[in-house]
């Protein structure tokens, strides 16, 4: 099995490359009606059949929710492949959720536990701060796991690097197109350029808007963004998987 290059966070290592999920989870950032279908569709199994086959070319962490699902499926993809996952979580709920979501990835074993970003793009700001965010942040860090924080929006990006929060890494859109990369790519793009803390890039595909037969060409112009330092590429099949990851050894020289 090749072995992707990696970044330490906080003595935790996290491969340049992670799995996606949300073309397996059902949020497919098209329409109600596939969102539905991926849900019916794909079983434990099947998802599972899908990281396998990441994990054979080398791509050994995923980024995701705490989600029953998707839980059962790294576990069944380590009984596998006898290789231990990295879980970088995501997070979304009240603080006692936050805190039962945090155990429940403290006795899985994730290192990482990021608030979700639907969640920080809408969170509620005051006198230039995020209202209890380091409460939150306090729940996850108390149960032995490094809190980050995911966004859509690369003003709140910048005041979460530059209030003192308890936050070890940031995952925001990073993408040709620049696909939810608000306000704009350019500000986005800035804000990353700038970072004092690692950076993982998500929907470098732009969900699927890329330019057809050019993945590699999109994944190259991500991984040439200043401040980027790890990608999360999503899969429904492991064609599909094949097919980016091969693009991804290509940029990144791994053999």
């Amino acid at each position: 099995m090749s072995k992707f290059p990696s970044i330490t966070i906080e003595g935790v290592e996290v491969p340049k490359v992670l799995i996606g999920i949300n073309s397996l989870l059902g949020w497919s950032h098209t329409s109600r009606g596939r969102d539905e279908w991926i849900r019916r569709y794909f079983t434990t199994e099947l998802i599972a059949e899908v990281f396998t086959t990441a994990v054979n070319l080398g791509v050994t962490g995923v980024l995701g929710p705490v989600y029953p699902k998707l839980l059962d499926s790294i576990k069944l993809t380590e009984d596998i492949t006898g290789q231990k996952m990295t879980f970088v979580a995501t997070t979304f709920g009240s603080k006692e959720e936050t805190k039962e979501q945090a155990k429940i990835l403290q006795d899985f074993g994730a290192p990482f536990c990021c608030l979700h970003g639907g969640w920080a793009d809408n969170w509620e700001i005051k006198d230039g701060r995020f209202v209890d965010l380091e409460d939150y942040l306090k729940r996850i860090r108390d149960a032995g796991i490094i809190p980050g924080s995911a966004t859509h929006n690369g003003e709140r990006l910048k005041m979460m690097d530059e209030g003192g929060y308890d936050i070890a890494v940031f995952v925001t859109p990073v993408n040709k197109m620049g696909f939810y990369m608000n306000p704009s790519q350019e500000a986005a793009l800035d804000v990353i350029n700038n970072c004092s803390k690692p950076v993982i890039a998500i929907k470098p595909l732009a969900s699927g808007r890329f330019d057809e037969g050019r993945v590699k060409e999109w994944l190259q112009w991500v991984f040439n963004v200043r401040g980027v330092d790890s990608m999360v590429i999503g899969f429904m099949s492991p064609e599909e998987a094949i097919e980016d990851i091969t693009a991804a050894k290509e940029i990144l020289g791994v053999v």
